[in-house]
């Protein structure tokens, strides 16, 4: 099994998700050092709001992100299909 990182994106007038958005070459370490209190989930499989300095992280990595309309989550999941 794979783990699949992705962006969940929540439009802000509503409570589910819009889309989501596959994150390519994961550097696990450099995500993790841009987040606080991430000792008790080294691997961050729990879902991070993207803002403040992880935000910015992905920012230099190209991708683009519509704070003002949308909420943005770091997530991930199982694939057993790769």
């Amino acid at each position: 099994m794979t783990v699949v990182r992705q962006f969940d994106v929540f439009e802000k007038s509503l409570d589910h998700i819009h889309h989501e958005i596959e994150i390519v070459d994961f550097d696990l370490e450099a995500a993790r050092n841009c987040l606080e209190n991430t000792e008790d989930d080294p691997m961050l499989y729990n879902g991070y709001k993207i803002e403040g300095e992880i935000k910015l992280f992905f920012e230099n990595l190209g991708y683009e992100f519509e704070t003002e309309k949308y909420d943005y989550f770091m997530c991930c999941y199982q694939d057993s299909n790769q």
